[in-house]
């Protein structure tokens, strides 16, 4: 599990507790302010950048692979935030900004076994793909084209409906969907 100072501090710990901890084996740091209490941890994983950017949302390639879409594993992670947010400066983010109208829409917290992390459900992640069909590698897009044919039954079109209203291409998208699902 993945901590910050701040959620060990409202445990009960103290600084003096957590340096303690540290040397002794039972809490590792990996970057200054974010622990884990397990030593071959994945320090650079979905939960953590999670905790470190808690207003980004995962989207793209990373979303697909976390919602079991594609086998595909991303090289970074793909992070949507608002229209005028500050920069993420790591070589491992990929940012996309999004205009703050339509950047809410969709978004859950997805539990996964070390953590959460914050992402777009299912019907705002179909959107995405018709919506930004170009950036997606091809055979990745077909592979996840099809995923979504298998699983049309969970998907709630209503929803998506309803989403597409705060996009002003949503008519043509819905198109798009229509004529793929």
């Amino acid at each position: 599990m993945i901590y910050t100072t701040k959620e060990l501090l409202e445990k009960g710990e103290t600084e003096y507790s957590i340096r303690n901890k540290l040397k002794g084996g039972s809490l590792f740091m990996f970057e200054r302010g974010y622990y884990c209490d397990e030593p071959n941890s994945s320090f650079n994983s979905e939960v953590f950048i999670y905790k470190k950017y808690p207003y980004a949302i995962l989207t793209g390639l990373s979303a697909f692979y976390i919602y079991g879409l594609t086998d595909f594993i991303p090289d970074r992670y793909y992070l949507a935030t608002e229209q005028h947010s500050f920069p993420i400066r790591r070589s491992d983010i990929k940012q996309s900004y999004q205009d703050s109208s339509f950047f809410e829409v969709g978004v859950t917290i997805k539990k996964l076994e070390e953590g959460y992390v914050r992402t777009y459900d299912l019907e705002r992640l179909l959107i995405e793909l018709f919506r930004l069909k170009e950036k997606y590698p091809r055979e990745i897009y077909y592979e996840v084209v099809n995923s979504f044919r298998k699983i049309k039954d969970k998907i709630d079109f209503y929803k998506v409906n309803r989403y597409l209203k705060s996009f002003s291409n949503g008519s043509s998208i819905l198109l798009k969907i229509k004529e793929a699902i």
